[in-house]
C-alpha cells in the first residue's frame, strides 16, 4: 500500500473541512438505500467507513491482500470489494458475539454478490490467523473489528506487523471508548505502535458522536499506516 498516495485519496474524498462533521444525508434511509452498495445486508458501520473500505481496498498493490477480523454478515468486506479490482482476501470470526452472526448468513451475504469464492475465510479466533499457513501473502490493508478489549486489541496491533507488507493500512473499528461502547481500542493500538520501536502512525482518527452514528464514522475510526 502506498501511503502517500492514501492520504492524497483520502483528502481527496474526505476532505478536511467536512470529514468529521455529520453528513445528515446519510441518515436519510432512502439517500442511504441509494449509496450502499450492499444495501440488502446488515452491518453495522455507517456510509461514510463503507467509503472509506472501498476507498482503502482500490489502493492495494498488486501481490498485496486485505484482511478482515471480525466480519459479522460481511457488509464490510462487500463494501471494500465491490467495484473494486480484485484482490486476495483473508478473514476471521468466531461468531462468538450477537445472535444473528452466523457463518452461513455470511456465507449467503457474499454468495448474493457472486464473492464468496473470493474470500478465504475462516471460522476462528484471530490468534489463530496469526501464522505463515494462513497469511501467505502480504497485508497491505488491515479492518480490525474483533474484540475490543485492552489485551485483544493489544495483540491484534502487535502480532500482525510481520505479516504485513512493506507499507501497510491498518484500520481500527470502534476507536472511540465511552460508556455506550467500552471499547479499548484506541489505547491499546497506540500502546502497542508504541512498543513496536516507531514503525506505526496514528493518521486519522475519525469520530462519532454515539455508537452507531450513521452520519459520522458510526463509533469511530483509526485509521493507522506501518512502514517497515
Amino acid at each position: 500500500m502506498n501511503i502517500s498516495a492514501f492520504e492524497t485519496a483520502f483528502a481527496d474524498r474526505f476532505p478536511l473541512t467536512t470529514r468529521n462533521l455529520p453528513s445528515y444525508e446519510f441518515w436519510d434511509p432512502i439517500v442511504s438505500q441509494r449509496i450502499d452498495p450492499c444495501p440488502e445486508v446488515k452491518g453495522m458501520l455507517s456510509i461514510k467507513k463503507q467509503q472509506l473500505l472501498h476507498l482503502a481496498f482500490g489502493l492495494l498493490a498488486e501481490g498485496e491482500a486485505y484482511l478482515e477480523v471480525g466480519t459479522y454478515q460481511g457488509k464490510s468486506l462487500l463494501s471494500a470489494m465491490l467495484n473494486n479490482p480484485p484482490r486476495p482476501v483473508f478473514a476471521c470470526d468466531n461468531f462468538s458475539q450477537f445472535d444473528d452472526n452466523t457463518a452461513g448468513q455470511l456465507r449467503k451475504n457474499l454468495a448474493l454478490y457472486g464473492l464468496l469464492e473470493s474470500v478465504v475465510f475462516r471460522d476462528c479466533d484471530v490468534a489463530d490467523m496469526f501464522t505463515a499457513e494462513r497469511l501467505p501473502l502480504p497485508i497491505g490493508l488491515y479492518f480490525y473489528d474483533g474484540a475490543h478489549d485492552y489485551d485483544s486489541q493489544y495483540q491484534a496491533i502487535a502480532r500482525i506487523e510481520p505479516f504485513l507488507a512493506p507499507e501497510a493500512l491498518v484500520l481500527v473499528d470502534d476507536w472511540r471508548f465511552a460508556e455506550d461502547s467500552q471499547s479499548h481500542a484506541k489505547a491499546a493500538s497506540e500502546q502497542a505502535a508504541r512498543d513496536s520501536g516507531g514503525h506505526w502512525r496514528v493518521l486519522y482518527e475519525l469520530p462519532a458522536r454515539f455508537n452507531g452514528d450513521r452520519a459520522m464514522w458510526w463509533n469511530g475510526v483509526g485509521v493507522l499506516s506501518y512502514k517497515r
